[in-house]
């Protein structure tokens, strides 16, 4: 039996608009961007080393952390996300 606990569709959109929201306000849309499109090729390799390195101390935090890994960790997550940010980089300008 894993530690890590699976991640339902619903939590993933939670943990994708909460992302934007955080981006959003901070207005972090050009530095967001740039993360997002120069990592996404090597998400699926940063989840599974976040996996490794919390494993030991995740049934002591939550398991908050390990959904934000497993949602970010998916390219179609990031893609989501990545399109929701140049929709409103577009709204924004004149």
């Amino acid at each position: 039996m894993s530690i890590f606990q699976k991640v339902t569709p619903e939590e993933e959109e939670q943990v994708i608009q909460k992302a934007y929201e955080e981006i959003k306000k901070r207005k972090f849309h050009v530095g967001a961007l740039l993360i997002l499109r120069g990592f996404s090729p090597f998400a699926p390799i940063g989840g599974a080393l976040g996996r490794f390195f919390l494993g030991p101390v995740t049934p002591f935090m939550g398991h908050r952390e390990e959904k934000i890994i497993w949602t970010l960790e998916k390219p179609e997550n990031l893609l989501k996300l990545t399109k929701m940010l140049e929709e409103d980089e577009e709204k924004q300008q004149p």
